[in-house]
């Protein structure tokens, strides 16, 4: 457990140093006062870093004028996690969009995630993995991810349906997701996932602000 809390001391440090995190937008947000660049000019920089940073910007960018510009952007990331016990496939997978802000020596960029965690071709609800998002992955939300996987996989629901008694389902998964935690592998995974997802987000926003030299 002490592990998990430095974990989660270093990822809300290091979130707080180049942007900030926001329940509300679901994802991040950064002002820039940049007092020496005029509208226009900021305008210029930002479609030239689009144009740079996309293969395709006139597909990547979804809204454009002289005060805000929306562009989606997919992430890198997108690993599996292979969970032995049940030979299941776990999948997380992020999206975003980034909003710009334009004003008159300003700009605001708002980072909205989309993402979707599956277990077993079992997708979750989008926006529902603020945990990993915000670098607070310990067992209890690691205990809570594989017992809810473990309950709607396709494997257990057919044994559930022979067995025909309602507490198996919680003592089988008991079981399981106690087993998975000893091994520890499954945690050191999604803290990786978290990491990732958190460096990736950083560099957005580091290669914008070189854009912008600030």
């Amino acid at each position: 457990m002490r592990l998990f809390l430095s974990i989660t001391v270093f990822l809300i440090s290091f979130s707080s140093i180049s942007q900030d995190l926001s329940k509300d937008l679901y994802g991040f947000k950064k002002s820039y006062i940049l007092k020496s660049l005029s509208k226009v000019e900021i305008l210029s920089l930002v479609k030239e870093w689009i144009g740079q940073n996309f293969e395709s910007p006139s597909d990547a960018i979804k809204y454009v004028d002289e005060n805000k510009i929306i562009v989606e952007r997919g992430f890198k990331m997108s690993p599996k996690i292979i969970q032995t016990a049940q030979n299941t496939t776990s999948n997380y997978k992020v999206s975003s969009e980034l909003i710009f802000f334009i004003s008159e020596n300003k700009l605001t960029l708002e980072m909205h995630l989309n993402d979707i965690y599956s277990f077993d071709g079992k997708k979750g609800d989008p926006n529902t993995n603020w945990e990993i998002i915000n670098g607070q992955v310990d067992e209890t939300f690691i205990r809570d991810l594989l017992t809810r996987g473990y309950t709607n996989v396709k494997q257990f629901s057919s044994w559930l349906a022979i067995e025909k008694k309602g507490d198996a389902m919680a003592k089988k998964a008991i079981k399981y997701v106690n087993k998975e935690i000893k091994k520890g592998v499954f945690i050191k995974r999604i803290i990786k996932v978290s990491n990732e997802l958190n460096n990736e987000v950083k560099e957005v926003f580091n290669s914008i602000e070189q854009k912008i030299r600030v």
